[in-house]
């Protein structure tokens, strides 16, 4: 698939959605997150799920991959600077797309997520995952500027991951 039909495809699975998510609060934004992922992945596939974890740290899980990916951005910036913001954020996506499906693999039981993100960002190839996320995620922080419905382009690119974990990952658990 590529990132215009991961985008379409969520698209019009957001659009059957009979309730709009709110926005959490900070403290509880991962996993607010992961519950959301945990409904839509569920209805892509009804048969093949087991309960929510709610005993799974969701945020510290979330806080880790972030803070590995500002880390590598503020690396780059305090080296080089503005001029290097560009750079920054590649390296940003760089990181972020080795933990593109941590939660996902989180919500399915992974005994080993953070190992079986890595294992298939790097079975799909990290030049693709780059190449796919990029897009999608200029499309979500693009969203963020609209005048009504701000987190719209943000879920519709969430749910383009939990589509791609689904075709691309899931069918190989």
């Amino acid at each position: 698939m590529t990132y215009r039909q991961l985008i379409e495809a969520s698209k019009t699975h957001y659009a059957t959605l009979a309730v709009r998510p709110r926005l959490p609060g900070l403290a509880a934004a991962f996993s607010f997150g992961a519950q959301w992922m945990y409904d839509r992945l569920h209805e892509l596939q009804p048969n093949n799920m087991h309960p929510f974890d709610p005993r799974i740290n969701y945020n510290l899980y979330g806080g880790m991959k972030y803070a590995i990916c500002l880390a590598g951005l503020s690396m780059i910036l305090l080296t080089h600077r503005v001029v290097a913001i560009p750079a920054g954020v590649v390296v940003f996506y760089l990181l972020e797309v080795h933990f593109l499906f941590l939660f996902p693999l989180l919500i399915d039981g992974e005994p080993r997520p953070l190992l079986a993100s890595l294992r298939a960002t790097h079975k799909i190839g990290v030049g693709k995952c780059l190449a796919m996320v990029l897009p999608i995620a200029g499309f979500m922080l693009i969203g963020l500027f609209r005048k009504t419905d701000r987190l719209r382009n943000w879920y519709v690119g969430c749910l383009a991951i939990i589509i791609w974990y689904d075709h691309e990952i899931r069918a190989r658990l």
